[in-house]
């Protein structure tokens, strides 16, 4: 059963206009319009982090966590960046964007180069929050 944040982030992002926001405003990806036609909002799990999967049209693969659940983020930003390149491999997606949320900004910085070694498709963004309406 999904709970908390995750729960509010995915009851939230199943409005269109919502995921338009979080997609376009908030992660700046620039995708054509039609991605928001046939999107889906999905609760998945990674190592026993719980998270929110968005697949936008047959293109981007948005993987949404709370910074709480990450201990060790070297290492575990890192392998969530390596199984999202997998996940966006296996279903022949383009893009691959880990957003993760919380009091946790440094780590953009800290560990953007995770994700630029892995390809210029990878994305990792750290918000501190996500105000969706």
């Amino acid at each position: 059963m999904i709970q908390g944040k995750e729960k509010e982030w995915q009851d939230k992002l199943v409005e269109r206009s919502n995921a338009v926001f979080l997609v376009r405003k908030i992660l700046g990806c620039t995708c054509p319009e039609e991605i928001f036609d046939h999107y889906q909002v999905q609760h998945n799990v990674f190592e026993a982090i719980p998270m929110v999967q968005l697949i936008m049209g047959n293109r981007l693969l948005a993987w949404i966590v709370d910074a709480a659940w990450i201990v060790e983020p070297g290492q575990t930003l890192l392998r969530l960046l390596e199984q999202g390149l997998a996940e966006r491999e296996s279903r022949g997606l383009n893009r691959f964007r880990l957003v993760v949320v919380g009091e946790s900004l440094s780590w953009e910085k800290e560990w953007a180069h995770l994700a630029e070694g892995l390809g210029p498709k990878i994305h990792l963004h750290v918000l501190p929050e996500i105000n969706l309406s």
